[in-house]
């Protein structure tokens, strides 16, 4: 992880390790009602993939392997030796790979709203993203992306919310959306998923766009050691529902961390 990176480590001291893990063109900050529960029993790491938050962009095109590496070398950094994962959406991806990859030190796993690989449509939408944030800037898909994450219900009852993941996903730089924008197109965990070992809690939500609940059925297939929650949410589902998540993710740590 380059010197740039942004990252915060609070809660209490010699605790379990809990990791969270943005969603593309988000920040730490799109957890903050969780942390605000997790602080009290665990060390939680929050940061920021490069070219989110406040962080430089990084200039190559990232992979989920790159950005797995990324956050092993903070974490060693950190001399972190065993944690658990909270991820969602890009995060999610991420959780998937390194509970694979790194079976001795990821004890548990949260992955929510997420997709396990891309399909042929899929990757063209993200191609068309890529190009329109190339040619116009990030500005240019904030409204539509805002739009997918939250429900149209939520967002006119939770305006400063709304409005808060609008300024979240303005923040990202154009370049650092691009890079993992990439590895968002050319992921795919069905390479993987068959080594995951440790306990899985599988969140989906029923009115998301981007994650849709149908395509969890073969994560639910290939992960034999999970647990799976669905959410009257659409893609941020932390945020829209944001009691249940935490409570969701507590109860599954307090048991399997």
């Amino acid at each position: 992880m380059k010197t740039n990176s942004a990252f915060i480590l609070e809660g209490k001291m010699d605790a379990p390790v809990v990791v969270l893990a943005n969603s593309l063109a988000a920040a730490p900050e799109m957890w903050d009602a969780q942390v605000a529960k997790l602080k009290q029993s665990y060390r939680v790491l929050r940061y920021s993939y490069e070219g989110h938050g406040d962080t430089s962009p990084r200039q190559e095109l990232a992979s989920i392997e790159s950005l797995g590496a990324d956050l092993m070398e903070l974490i060693d950094q950190l001399q972190i030796k065993q944690f658990d994962f909270v991820g969602l959406s890009l995060g999610g991806m991420l959780g998937l790979y390194l509970a694979a990859k790194f079976p001795q030190r990821v004890k548990s796993l949260v992955a929510a709203n997420f997709r396990p690989f891309q399909i042929e449509a899929t990757q063209g939408q993200w191609n068309d993203r890529i190009a329109l944030v190339k040619e116009k800037g990030i500005g240019a898909i904030v409204d539509g992306t805002a739009d997918r994450w939250l429900t149209e219900s939520f967002r006119k009852s939770h305006p400063a919310e709304d409005q808060k993941i609008r300024q979240m996903i303005a923040r990202t730089s154009a370049q650092g959306f691009i890079a993992c924008a990439s590895a968002v197109r050319d992921y795919d965990a069905r390479k993987f998923m068959a080594e995951i070992q440790c306990p899985v809690l599988l969140i989906a939500g029923t009115h998301d766009m981007a994650a849709p609940v149908a395509e969890f059925a073969c994560v639910r297939e290939a992960l034999k050691n999970s647990t799976y929650l669905e959410l009257n949410a659409a893609h941020i589902s932390n945020v829209e529902c944001e009691d249940q998540f935490t409570d969701a993710v507590t109860s599954f740590l307090k048991t399997n961390s």
